[in-house]
């Protein structure tokens, strides 16, 4: 009888660690907005809608017009990373956009462009990475950036 209540308990453990843990990895943002960029050249704005996808704000270097669209969040391969997948801006031609943002590291430092480690909203604690589908006109971009209420 101890073993099967023994057993009981055990698996009841098994299950609340498993909701707490399932709990912990959700893919949706922390915070409405996230901001983020190098501090010379490119900046992007995130917020998140009632139906968690994300409207982005994007200024680049290489186009005259700031670049608007919607992304979708995906499960990523770390805790506390975030993938979102869309477009680079509105167009129907638009090539795809990978936007990948993941915590900086226990112990280091994200720097942007101008070396600085902090920003408008205190220091930098994410690592955020812009990839288009298509280079050519278009780069990586690579900067720092942090979640943010506004």
């Amino acid at each position: 009888m101890r073993i099967m209540f023994a057993a009981v308990a055990g698996l009841g453990l098994a299950a609340a660690l498993a909701a707490a843990s399932a709990s912990a990895q959700q893919i949706t943002f922390p915070a409405p907005v996230f901001r983020g960029g190098n501090a010379t050249d490119w900046n992007v704005a995130m917020t998140t809608q009632q139906d968690f996808s994300i409207d982005y704000a994007l200024t680049v270097p290489e186009s005259t017009r700031l670049l608007k669209g919607k992304l979708q969040q995906k499960a990523a391969s770390g805790m506390g990373d975030y993938l979102l997948v869309g477009k680079l801006g509105d167009g129907t031609a638009a090539p795809g956009l990978t936007t990948k943002l993941a915590p900086v590291p226990l112990g280091k430092q994200c720097k942007d462009a101008k070396g600085n480690t902090r920003g408008k909203y205190g220091p930098y604690t994410y690592v955020v990475v812009l990839t288009p589908a298509k280079l050519g006109p278009w780069k990586v971009w690579k900067g720092c950036g942090n979640f943010t209420m506004n």
